[in-house]
């Protein structure tokens, strides 16, 4: 371990971290006489002390990850100890591993509470299904990646021996579809930054422009807009409608288009209490973080169509 690591170690056991939000840090010196603030600032972490000036990973930057690692393993841990709750008295004190269970899924974690003297399962998504796991999560990929409910019942005949309908595929789509929604209802999507970027496409012999709204840190898409143009009313509609789901960003990043910048002038947003940035803090790249955007809208719409979509965004 080099000696930045093992200093960052040090000012993390010493409780001299201190999260302020998602992404910045305050950390306080060795010597106890300042601090310094630790950012995430276009895809790397940033330190205002003298050492990272000189262009150096700091110990100030290493203290930080340390801290979201150990974050990291206790919400893991609570996560562990969640599962392990006995589901009939609600303790988990005296709860101990009892064997495993092997189904059709694979095999499933049991407990035994001895407070109640009652045997019961660690609780996953698959629960209730009759056939194997990697059978289901196949069946998943396979339709959002444009098969039809025949066909994967058909690949899932032939891949994996597993006999079922296209009805059967449609119910394990809208019970995960159900199982993603909540999952997203919990998601943070206030990152602070996000990407703005627009694709076109030929529909008819007419180019139609589809633009899209993600969110930094999750890559979630939060906003779709479809129009004929390009000009500075589209922008602001795109990111209006980011408005609704998520709060007002600290950067905007885009590949340069003037709409965006007409888009966040003052007074661009007349009809909506916010305003996004300065034109001067519109940000420029290249647009390699939106690779593979198209089809994250088509799982979008498929998602939706399935049942329960309303709530994935």
């Amino acid at each position: 371990m080099s000696k930045r690591k093992d200093k960052g170690l040090k000012l993390l056991a010493e409780g001299r971290v201190f999260q302020l939000r998602e992404g910045e840090f305050i950390v306080k010196s060795e010597r106890g006489n300042g601090e310094y603030r630790v950012t995430w600032s276009r895809d790397r972490w940033v330190c205002s002390c003298p050492d990272f000036r000189k262009g150096n990973k700091c110990k100030h930057i290493y203290a930080s990850l340390y801290y979201l690692a150990v974050r990291d393993v206790r919400n893991a841990a609570t996560a562990l100890k969640d599962d392990r709750k006995c589901i009939y008295c609600g303790k988990d004190d005296e709860v101990i591993k009892k064997g495993v269970r092997y189904n059709k899924s694979g095999p499933v974690q049991l407990y035994y509470c001895k407070r109640c003297g009652k045997k019961f399962s660690a609780r996953t998504g698959f629960s209730g299904i009759k056939k194997r796991a990697e059978a289901v999560v196949a069946a998943l990929d396979l339709y959002f990646r444009g098969l039809s409910l025949r066909q994967v019942a058909q690949h899932l005949r032939m891949s994996y021996k597993v006999e079922v309908s296209h009805k059967t595929v449609h119910n394990w789509i809208k019970r995960y579809v159900k199982l993603i929604n909540e999952f997203v209802k919990s998601v943070n999507l206030n990152s602070g930054r996000w990407h703005a970027d627009e694709s076109v496409v030929k529909v008819r012999g007419e180019h139609i422009r589809i633009w899209t709204l993600l969110d930094s840190e999750t890559r979630f898409v939060l906003a779709v807009h479809v129009s004929k143009s390009r000009g500075a009313d589209d922008a602001v509609e795109l990111l209006r409608k980011g408005l609704k789901v998520s709060k007002k960003p600290e950067e905007l990043v885009t590949d340069g288009l003037g709409s965006y910048g007409k888009a966040v002038e003052p007074g661009a947003f007349r009809h909506h209490p916010h305003s996004i940035l300065p034109q001067g803090r519109v940000k420029q790249q290249n647009g390699e973080i939106f690779q593979g955007a198209e089809k994250e809208s088509k799982n979008h719409r498929e998602l939706q169509n399935a049942g329960g979509g309303k709530n994935f965004r």
